[in-house]
């Protein structure tokens, strides 16, 4: 996305006058496109995990009605394809809580959500003293 929209971007910033202002204009442009990207591929991942999580309900009630082999099969896969999505959504949580360590294959969750947390509270503002 970003060697595509480079020389359109470049061709806007030639109208600046120095260098430091084309590099501003350069980042903020990667930053805004990257922002909204992101939040298109956060909106996608999430319509996804609701279709498949309705797949899954509606697969389950359709075993527990009649319980043969070809149903438990499509309730497996379904409940698999949904787990990888959550796998998928696990990975990036030690990330978001900035740790400095991270093995591979742990799956201490609990950890990491606790540290993003605290790590949230951290940086927002709660209190501004005005003299």
């Amino acid at each position: 996305m970003i060697t595509n929209k480079l020389p359109y971007w470049l061709k806007d910033a030639e109208e600046l006058s120095n260098n430091r202002a084309k590099w501003d204009w350069l980042k903020f442009k990667i930053k805004t496109s990257s922002i909204a990207l992101s939040k298109k591929v956060s909106k996608d991942r999430q319509k996804r995990e609701e279709e498949v999580n309705a797949k899954y309900q509606d697969a389950l009630s359709l075993f527990q009605q009649n319980l043969c082999d070809a149903t438990r099969l499509e309730t497996k896969k379904i409940k698999l394809e949904l787990e990888a999505l959550y796998d998928e959504k696990v990975e990036g949580i030690p990330v978001h809580a900035r740790a400095r360590w991270h093995e591979d294959g742990e799956k201490n969750n609990k950890y990491f959500l606790n540290l993003e947390k605290r790590n949230n509270i951290k940086k927002h503002i709660r209190k501004l003293f005005i003299s």
